[in-house]
């Protein structure tokens, strides 16, 4: 799937698919099995989805503060090819099948000790809270305001691409909760 050209409608359609995989695959799960390690350099389940809820409401507060149109453009928004670029970039790194790895930014790392076992009613929650408000969006609007990325101030791309990323990271991060539950050491139910 190419994520760089989802419409709005797809991207509402790909965070409710998002929430009930996440509720589906992972909703059974007690708290022992969700903060499960397979080693100590790797994350649980609870670790991975407890990454995405603090990624995507930064993600969200940025797109929102860029489609208001409330506070002052930066430079780097302003900047006539460099948020299409950096959009198209980023989305593609961050979707399921890129092998690269990367490191979380320091405000988007989850907890080291045990997250707490609602973690998939929060995911959910987020999720149906962020279909609500893209109900308000419109499309044009979304493709032509351009936000800051809330981890990299001079990472700029479209709302649009925004939402586009949100939906390709949470695609990457529930395939790797879903290796994390592949293990043959995963602790039975």
């Amino acid at each position: 799937m190419d994520y760089t050209t989802l419409s709005l409608a797809d991207v509402k359609a790909g965070l409710d698919d998002v929430s009930r995989d996440v509720q589906s695959a992972f909703g059974g799960l007690d708290a022992r099995q969700l903060n499960w390690r397979p080693d100590a350099t790797r994350w649980s389940v609870a670790q991975c989805l407890e990454h995405l809820l603090v990624a995507n409401r930064l993600m969200i507060q940025s797109a929102l503060g860029a489609a208001d149109g409330a506070r002052p453009r930066t430079l780097w928004q302003r900047l006539p090819l460099w948020p299409g670029v950096m959009g198209r970039m980023l989305i593609r790194s961050q979707a399921p099948g890129t092998t690269r790895k990367f490191k979380a930014p320091a405000m988007a790392q989850p907890a080291a000790s045990a997250v707490a076992a609602d973690i998939v009613q929060q995911f959910v929650i987020q999720h149906a809270d962020a279909i609500a408000r893209l109900r308000t969006l419109d499309e044009h609007e979304a493709a032509r305001a351009i936000m800051a990325s809330p981890f990299v101030r001079v990472v700029t791309y479209s709302v649009l691409d925004g939402w586009r990323l949100i939906v390709a990271h949470d695609h990457r991060h529930i395939e790797q909760a879903r290796r994390v539950m592949q293990s043959p050491a995963f602790p039975p139910s």
